[in-house]
């Protein structure tokens, strides 16, 4: 046996030692084991619930031609800049291996829990997945191997959850094979056996009515006070469209999105009616559905059943699923809501589509600072002089400020100096049902946190 082949026994036995973290990013083609499977199986059996991230380059026909020899290059580069780029994103802890999975597939196993609370939803997958698809693009297009392919390359994403009562095999290498083989239906458009099966799921959830909700507080910083409340999707407990990512970018692919919103309004009004809310209360709502013709006349119908709910009590969040493209038509729109009393909040500022151009042409009622721009704001100084941008434009344009996501004392504090109205986030209360005014001792502890915090940093 030759010195090399001795050496290369040696290499990969080394590896066979190793332990399946070390191995969770791209791990050798290993013929014993697979370290993703083996690190999601970990995962799940401690009960967690877990997101397959799929990212695919495209082969346009006019690349056709120098696409074999563009590969090799291509899945290299996406390699190195998937290794470096998602810590960037993702923490850590969150990351539960990447992989690729076929020429031009590769993928990201994201945890979608938190120990401490089964109902905790990830910090919009959606839009995380989607920011780090445009990064990730970015990256391998300025690469000088690549740069002259720019125009051809495109990369698509999506996203499917795995939980073990999701699928039906009861091995987790067959799990993760299922949702590889559903995310790669979705992003190439095929119709497989699991994207039908999923389509007559969504449209069972539409007949059905089969949602819940929950609410997470909107805490006014200068009292303490509970200021409003954001109403929260979950799909049936045992479907594979439990948490409200996967059930809003399956219906938006499916054409069914609009459909879903307006149901989505009618449960939440009728929930807010039979617990006697009368805080504001925010509702998600794409700026497709705010364009439809019918989308008024429904939300007027939901509220003469419930004459104790105001229509200024309504505050519509323009979500970022879909990007405003005529801002004139969409003034017009909101205005014709605002006539009603309706009033709105730009959603996610400071994150995606939203910019200061959503601000000066919408003219929302209220900003909602995305938790990219608050996670660690006490620690980066750039996010502390972007959130005190929003503020100042937002007092100059009468626009109330909601700064999402805040999870730590350092940035609550950052809110109370730079004298941001409102908070919400894990920090001051996680998602609940809605409660009855009787119910809302649990509160009181918040109040005085919020009191207590605000008087130190103002001294």
């Amino acid at each position: 046996m030759s010195m090399q082949r001795i050496l290369e026994q040696l290499f990969l036995g080394a590896k066979l030692l190793r332990t399946d973290r070390s191995l969770r990013f791209f791990p050798p083609d290993f013929t014993l084991r697979r370290p993703l499977a083996s690190m999601l199986d970990k995962h799940l059996k401690q009960g967690g619930e877990c997101y397959l991230v799929l990212y695919r380059w495209e082969c346009p026909i006019e690349a056709s031609g120098v696409w074999k020899d563009l590969l090799p290059v291509l899945q290299s580069e996406t390699k190195r800049h998937l290794r470096s780029m998602a810590p960037q994103f993702w923490a850590d802890s969150d990351l539960v291996g990447m992989d690729q999975l076929g020429p031009q597939e590769f993928v990201l196993l994201v945890r979608g829990d938190r120990p401490d609370d089964n109902e905790f939803v990830p910090p919009s997958l959606f839009r995380l997945s989607d920011h780090f698809k445009h990064a990730l693009e970015y990256k391998i297009s300025v690469e000088p191997a690549l740069s002259k392919y720019r125009s051809l390359l495109r990369l698509t994403g999506t996203y499917v959850p795995i939980k073990s009562s999701y699928y039906e095999s009861e091995g987790t290498i067959e799990r993760l094979d299922e949702a590889y083989q559903f995310a790669l239906a979705l992003s190439t458009k095929q119709v497989t056996p699991q994207v039908i099966a999923a389509r007559r799921q969504l449209d069972q959830i539409l007949r059905d009515c089969s949602i819940s909700v929950l609410a997470q507080p909107i805490m006014n910083l200068q009292n303490g006070d509970v200021f409003g409340w954001e109403i929260l999707t979950r799909g049936p407990a045992s479907s594979v469209f439990h948490l409200p990512d996967a059930l809003f970018r399956f219906a938006g692919e499916s054409n069914q999105l609009s459909k879903l919103e307006f149901m989505i309004v009618k449960f939440a009004l009728d929930e807010v009616a039979s617990r006697s809310i009368r805080e504001p209360v925010f509702l998600n709502v794409t700026a497709v559905t705010l364009s439809h013709p019918l989308f008024l006349s429904h939300a007027l119908q939901c509220l003469e059943k419930h004459p104790e709910i105001a229509p200024s009590q309504i505050i519509f969040e323009i979500t970022e699923r879909h990007e405003v493209e005529d801002f004139a038509a969409m003034t017009q729109t909101l205005e014709k809501f605002r006539r009603h009393g309706f009033r709105f909040a730009v959603d996610d500022m400071g994150a995606g589509y939203s910019s200061l151009q959503w601000i000066g042409e919408l003219a929302p009622e209220l900003i909602k600072v995305d938790r990219s721009v608050i996670q660690f704001v006490d620690r980066f100084s750039v996010k502390e002089s972007l959130l005190r941008a929003i503020v100042t434009a937002a007092r100059e344009m009468s626009c109330e400020v909601v700064a999402e996501g805040v999870e730590r004392e350092e940035e609550a504090d950052v809110l109370f100096r730079l004298n941001v109205g409102m908070g919400q986030g894990y920090y001051f209360a996680k998602p609940n049902v809605l409660l009855y005014e009787h119910e809302r001792e649990i509160f009181k502890e918040t109040k005085e946190r919020i009191k207590y915090r605000r008087g130190k940093v103002a001294s």
